[in-house]
């Protein structure tokens, strides 16, 4: 997979495992993954630094990855997102978008390498 330019993602992701196997994949993409547990975080560092895109779990701990979504959205509302989800909403994207809002693919778990990596193309797309 190649873009135009390397990719600055913002992991957020409770579970160690998940994150690290996920950080891993994006990595060997020429990606660059800052990594965090939980939605207040991801607003946090989402705050403090330029992403290209945020991959993110719904349920987590503090705030939720929906809660979260909706919260950036008023700020960033280009950003792509792909929310990864062993339970995703039975509305799909439409349970996490308002109106006219950047990309959003939804993965459920476990999620492989290539599923991954074509979500990240549908969200930012190659140049």
């Amino acid at each position: 997979m190649r873009f135009a330019r390397p990719l600055k993602i913002l992991l957020v992701e409770d579970d160690s495992l998940t994150a690290m196997a996920m950080a891993r994949m994006l990595e060997m993409a020429q990606c660059t993954v800052t990594t965090v547990t939980d939605g207040e975080a991801g607003l946090r560092a989402l705050a403090d630094g330029a992403f290209d895109a945020l991959i993110t779990d719904l349920v987590m701990p503090r705030l939720d990855g929906e809660r979260m979504i909706r919260r950036l959205r008023l700020d960033q509302p280009d950003l792509p997102i792909v929310v990864l989800s062993a339970s995703p909403p039975a509305e799909g994207t439409a349970a996490l978008q308002d109106g006219e809002c950047g990309p959003l693919v939804i993965l459920k778990k476990p999620v492989l390498a290539g599923e991954l990596l074509t979500a990240m193309e549908e969200v930012f797309p190659r140049a």
